[in-house]
């Protein structure tokens, strides 16, 4: 986790090969054969397929982003048996309903875990369809990062990080933009840690860590970063494929 958090902060300072070295470093630190509930070990796949694509190795982002895909699916199908404490109710109305009718608390506290599984799903499949941006119309990815915005706004807010990304309109001040917005995503994920410790269970808490943690990339970031496994050529490509999403 140290090293996917040293990564965001290494974003938000522009240094994006040391933070592709730390998202990779990450992985490499994962247990070999991992359970099928293992949020953590999802966001750590996805995160190196973002440092792989940051270093112009498409081949093998592909690759991360189809296991960290797969890791995903398993989150979600297991979250229909997550065991769920039924401590922690946090008003007069949750703890009548954890009294009367426990199985309904239950479910809507799986249900939001669901959804919040399910849009760092929907972030990697987006990074993964950036690696073939650049034999792609702009306006696919544009029309992706329109939908992923909508569904991030409601499962994480509006004004969350990876909401605010997606709004960022190309230009001049897109790269400044993305540095501002890892620093928040930063300072968020320094406040949420007392949530996560908090967290009903520790599961429940790797889950919220994990979609926190797990990186979006966008055509913005990519356009700063300039591929930087690539020449001068390919990232010259790379900036004609800046996108308008406003």
């Amino acid at each position: 986790m140290e090293s996917s958090v040293r990564g965001i902060e290494r974003v938000s300072r522009a240094r994006f090969g040391e933070a592709a070295r730390c998202w990779l470093e990450a992985d490499a630190a994962l247990p070999i054969g991992g359970r099928e509930f293992d949020p953590l070990s999802a966001a750590s796949r996805s995160n190196a397929g973002a440092a792989r694509l940051l270093l112009g190795h498409e081949h093998e982002a592909e690759q991360c982003f189809d296991a960290a895909e797969r890791s995903w699916q398993k989150v979600i199908a297991a979250i229909a048996t997550l065991d769920v404490p039924m401590t922690g109710a946090s008003s007069s109305f949750h703890l009548r309903l954890a009294a009367t009718v426990p199985e309904a608390l239950i479910n809507a506290r799986r249900e939001r875990y669901r959804r919040l599984a399910e849009s760092a799903l929907a972030i990697v499949q987006f990074n993964r369809a950036l690696v073939d941006m650049q034999n792609s119309a702009p306006e696919t990815v544009a029309r992706l990062a329109v939908a992923l915005r909508v569904t991030l706004a409601e499962v994480l807010g509006a004004t969350s990080p990876e909401a605010r990304q997606l709004s960022l309109s190309a230009g001049s001040a897109g790269g400044a933009g993305i540095l501002a917005i890892y620093a928040d995503k930063l300072a968020e994920i320094s406040t949420r840690r007392q949530t996560f410790a908090a967290a009903l269970s520790e599961e429940c808490a790797q889950l919220e860590s994990a979609v926190t943690l797990t990186v979006l990339l966008g055509p913005q970031m990519i356009n700063s970063a300039g591929f930087l496994g690539k020449d001068q050529t390919n990232t010259s490509a790379s900036s004609r494929h800046q996108l308008e999403f406003e």
